[in-house]
């Protein structure tokens, strides 16, 4: 049985006055919630001893390439009141493919108590989510208070369309049709590490092949949203683009963590341009070390960089440069045909060598050396850059500059189609090599 444990919120649907604030509690966190037979409960659809209102969110395909879906239900102050000061109240959900007898044993359930009485114009907000596949769903509902054994029975269909036009068809072929997952406040939140199915990604070359994965951690600094408008720099700004741009490179990290790559490898470097420092190294020849990433990203503070790194700024292209040469092939001995693809011919000695650089647009100092990173002679790699913007509004990126001399393959990405789309690009150019 797959069972996971979601995130409780209570939600204000006016501002609070003075008094104390709400408590709440999520009891599953810390103790196992009650065996509801839900199979048979189900079929009740029509007991509503709890007054609540169910919501199910249009799917969405997320950064990690997964369609991703929210389920709400929110209960009324008054309808807590029925229950009175001592309750246990607690959310199943489960799925079904329509059309079958059965429900899904990946399922997720919730509880909570409250220790003060809620004002009358509030609310109690369950939020689960789950990752789903196409297809179309009968999504089932149980709110059951333990201590009064009152419940509430719901049940609503869902229909999750595929992809238009799927780049990647076949991507999704070995993943289970629903999973539950927990969205917390880790910075890991959209990496989802705990869940351990993986996309279908198979490159097979024909030759060894090296992929170098960067990753640049840093956010894009803040801009206007409107020429002539001040920059917003609150600490509050500044997180926010912090955490938008953090959960893009983490779940783009983990989708090329999976790719299968029989004849190659591929080497993951997490890096912080504004700070010149590598956070983070493995070869993904299995997991990736979540613990070991997630505390290298830890030092990411967005409200505090260190006075040196501030003083070096204009040595941060630099870095960058310094980083990619340092990674570059060596010349070979006799001519070819040196940049983006080489001549096709098998090398006996390297591995064909990959490079994929992935950042959100970098503006570096004024005064900074923007000098390009020099292929070595007669060497033969590939580049592919990644901008991905995570605000319309940030539209001058620097690092081409830098790159221009590697000729790289570059893709200009907002949306998780958007990377979708370069996903299947990259992938069949290196099925060709």
């Amino acid at each position: 049985m797959h069972l996971r444990t979601s995130i409780l919120a209570i939600s204000f649907a006016a501002l609070l006055s003075a008094a104390a604030p709400l408590a709440a509690q999520d009891i599953t966190s810390h103790e196992p919630p009650p065996q509801i037979p839900f199979a048979d409960w189900i079929t009740e659809t029509k007991r509503a001893d709890l007054p609540c209102s169910i919501h199910i969110a249009t799917p969405r395909l997320s950064i990690l390439q997964r369609i991703g879906v929210e389920f709400r239900v929110k209960v009324p102050a008054k309808a807590l009141d029925l229950l009175g000061p001592n309750y246990q109240l607690f959310l199943e959900i489960r799925l079904k493919k329509s059309g079958a007898r059965d429900w899904m044993d990946s399922h997720d359930i919730v509880g909570t108590r409250l220790f003060e009485r809620m004002p009358r114009e509030n609310y109690l907000e369950f939020s689960m989510q789950a990752l789903v596949l196409p297809g179309e769903y009968k999504v089932g509902f149980i709110l059951f208070d333990k201590v009064s054994s009152k419940r509430s029975v719901g049940l609503r269909s869902l229909k999750v369309r595929p992809l238009s036009s799927d780049p990647l068809p076949e991507i999704s072929r070995d993943l289970p049709a629903v999973e539950f997952f927990q969205r917390g406040v880790d910075q890991d939140r959209e990496a989802l590490p705990e869940l351990k199915s993986r996309l279908w990604i198979p490159v097979a070359t024909r030759r060894p092949v090296h992929i170098e994965l960067l990753v640049n951690f840093a956010a894009p600094e803040p801009v206007a949203d409107e020429p002539g408008r001040p920059v917003e720099r609150s600490p509050q700004a500044l997180r926010v683009l912090h955490e938008r741009n953090l959960a893009r490179m983490l779940g783009i990290i983990k989708v090329f963590s999976q790719m299968e790559i029989p004849n190659g490898a591929i080497h993951i470097t997490a890096l912080d341009i504004l700070r010149r420092n590598v956070l983070f190294e493995q070869d993904a020849a299995s997991e990736l070390d979540w613990p070991r990433l997630r505390t290298a990203l830890e030092q990411l503070n967005p409200l505090s960089i260190p006075v040196q790194a501030l003083e070096g700024r204009r040595q941060n292209a630099a870095f960058l440069r310094e980083l990619l040469q340092s990674r570059m092939p060596q010349a070979a001995s006799a001519p070819a045909h040196a940049g983006n693809g080489g001549d096709g011919s098998p090398s006996a000695v390297e591995p064909f060598r990959v490079f994929i650089v992935v950042s959100s647009p970098i503006v570096f100092e004024r005064g900074a050396d923007l000098s390009p990173v020099h292929p070595p002679s007669g060497a033969e790699f590939r580049v592919y850059h990644l901008q991905y913007r995570i605000s319309p509004v940030h539209v001058w990126d620097d690092l081409p500059r830098v790159l221009r001399e590697l000729e790289p393959h570059r893709f200009d990405l907002q949306t998780p189609e958007d990377f979708r789309r370069a996903i299947a690009r990259l992938v069949a150019d290196l099925r060709a090599l």
